[in-house]
């Protein structure tokens, strides 16, 4: 059953996962060659002098795409579910609703996990060939707020859809989009270094608030 549902999201959700994929990739590629071009201009020890002297690391155009992926996945894979109730139709399955549901949160993180993962590897490995390891790693930990709130804005905006009475969902909206806003702060690089395990708490909390909305849901608030 498990496999099944996993299969489902998979169907409703394949040609968007293409499409963040394709973006995720060229803006990558993007990102690569302007550090080229920057490094063939400049030379490559002018270049790391700017970027070590005046905190650049040129990864700036990344910021907000997890965040945008994130919430757009959940927009695509709970609005439908919502507008035509076909969500009732999962809560009839021969499985507890806390299974179902969470195989159906967890196929989408697991996903967003794939391409935010895949950024960072090609990001690192090209990078790599042209900056020190510092730099590189450097790169990293400033990136890595930005997917965890690109996780973040997934399950914050699956907990507003998922809940059934508005004027709760403008309450868990008011919640969450300050723990969303806390990963977007400050482009500085490595700035979230002492952070980024408290945002990946925020995360724990927040992807088991979804479970509540459906409980209501189950119970008939409208």
């Amino acid at each position: 059953m498990l496999r099944a549902l996993f299969y489902k999201e998979w169907l409703k959700l394949r040609l968007f996962w293409c499409l963040a994929l394709v973006v995720h990739i060229g803006l990558i590629v993007y990102l690569l060659l302007s550090l080229r071009s920057t490094l063939l201009a400049s030379g490559i020890v002018e270049t790391w002098a700017t970027m070590i002297g005046r905190d650049v690391l040129m990864v700036n155009a990344l910021m907000y795409l997890p965040l945008i992926t994130g919430v757009c996945i959940a927009l695509c894979q709970w609005l439908p579910e919502m507008q035509v109730k076909r969500i009732r139709l999962t809560l009839h399955l021969p499985v507890d609703y806390t299974m179902s549901i969470g195989a159906m949160i967890l196929s989408s993180l697991i996903c967003l996990t794939v391409i935010f993962s895949m950024d960072s590897v090609v990001l690192a490995l090209v990078e790599q060939v042209w900056l020190p390891r510092e730099l590189v790693w450097r790169t990293f930990l400033t990136c890595l707020p930005w997917y965890i709130g690109g996780l973040l804005g997934y399950s914050v905006t699956s907990w507003c859809l998922l809940e059934p009475q508005w004027k709760i969902r403008c309450v868990d909206f008011l919640i969450g989009a300050p723990l969303v806003a806390l990963c977007f702060l400050t482009a500085q690089p490595a700035c979230y270094i002492t952070m980024w395990p408290w945002l990946l708490l925020a995360l724990l909390a927040t992807v088991c608030l979804p479970f509540y909305s459906v409980y209501r849901f189950k119970l008939g608030k409208q």
